[in-house]
């Protein structure tokens, strides 16, 4: 009986002694992913989850800051590739109306029928990245020399194929959609030949002296370079050419409006107040003509109009929100500068052909 309690005791020692172990081992585990969570956690935390924040919403596609800060990048180099100055102060509210408005252009393609296909995406980073009278793509050897840019282009800003086609794919869309809004452009419209002038001396005898050389000129532009103080005035930016209803949109009303503030020809207007400079503005029309061919950049300048004018309307009727505070525009900032920094710093090991 004894020696049956003592095999008892011995059995239910080693038992014991086993769960003491399995539990020691268990806890080791535990401590053992406590600490490896640490940094998991903290990478979370701080890298994956401020990066997943929303910076824009437009009805139920939602983009992360991520997304923001690639678009940012994908512009930034694609505007270095063009040779142009990329203004990082200014790229983030741009960006993220760019994207707004290429998302609403998406929306709403269906309804003017627009599609935009594989080719096209690949045509128009082609012509962006101004290399349409370096490469062929209908020879094979420049078509492979194309794909190798395209891939250095993608390595440098570190974004996938996928979200390089999107990028593409919706600013084509926008830009289709500004072309469709454009048809009802006419060719052919009334014009104004404007001029501006900038003084600081606005007193009645000042202003009377200058209306009456206006009125008695063949020559408003000498009228303009002798009293304007705008030495942007003596290259030409006082000179406003002929220009339609809607490349001055601030202004059409004076221009065009049939009210009884429009100017007259050869007609000094009210002063228009330039805080920036200090000055005052006035505004002259020499000549009017009833018909008259709307040049290039006219064109490019009221079908934006009009484009802007589309987005400010669909605006208000899609679901769209902004995730954009202070701490969200230095986070993303800071991002874009580093890339832009690191890239600088690198661009001696890209190979350009």
């Amino acid at each position: 009986m004894n020696e049956s309690n003592s095999r008892k005791e011995i059995l239910s020692s080693i038992d014991r002694k086993k769960n003491l172990r399995s539990k020691l081992f268990l806890i080791v585990i535990l401590i053992f992913f406590l600490f490896s969570s640490i940094p998991i956690t903290s990478y979370i935390v701080n890298v994956w989850m401020p990066y997943q924040k929303i910076a824009l919403k437009v009805e139920n596609t939602e983009f992360t800051r991520k997304d923001l800060v690639e678009f940012i990048r994908f512009n930034q180099r694609l505007s270095e590739e063009q040779g142009n100055q990329f203004d990082l102060g200014s790229s983030l509210f741009q960006s993220l109306q760019l994207l707004a408005e290429n998302e609403i252009a998406y929306l709403y393609a269906t309804e003017f029928g627009l599609t935009v296909d594989d080719w096209e995406i690949d045509e128009a980073f082609y012509l962006k990245l101004g290399l349409y009278n370096n490469f062929n793509l209908e020879s094979k050897e420049d078509e492979e020399l194309f794909k190798e840019r395209k891939i250095q282009f993608l390595n440098q800003i570190q974004i996938d194929e996928d979200k390089f086609k999107e990028i593409i794919r919706k600013s084509l869309f926008r830009e289709k959609l500004r072309r469709e809004l454009s048809r009802e452009i006419p060719s052919l419209q009334q014009h104004k030949y404007v001029f501006e002038i900038a003084l600081e001396d606005i007193s009645t005898s000042n202003l009377n002296k200058i209306q009456k050389e206006i009125t008695s000129t063949n020559s408003i532009s000498d009228v303009v370079k002798k009293y304007s103080i705008d030495p942007e005035v003596l290259r030409g930016s006082g000179d406003f050419g002929w220009i339609p209803k809607g490349v001055k949109p601030d202004l059409d009303y004076l221009f065009f409006e049939e009210n009884d503030q429009a100017l007259k020809p050869k007609e000094l207007s009210e002063p228009f107040v330039d805080q920036e400079n200090s000055v005052f503005k006035f505004y002259v029309i020499s000549d009017v003509s009833e018909s008259f061919e709307l040049s290039e950049e006219n064109f490019e300048i009221i079908s934006e109009s009009i484009l802007t004018n589309f987005f400010n309307e669909k605006s208000q009727m899609v679901d769209m929100q902004y995730g954009l505070d202070n701490e969200t525009f230095n986070w993303i900032n800071d991002k874009v500068q580093v890339a832009s920094i690191f890239n600088n710093n690198n661009q001696s090991n890209v190979i350009i052909e």
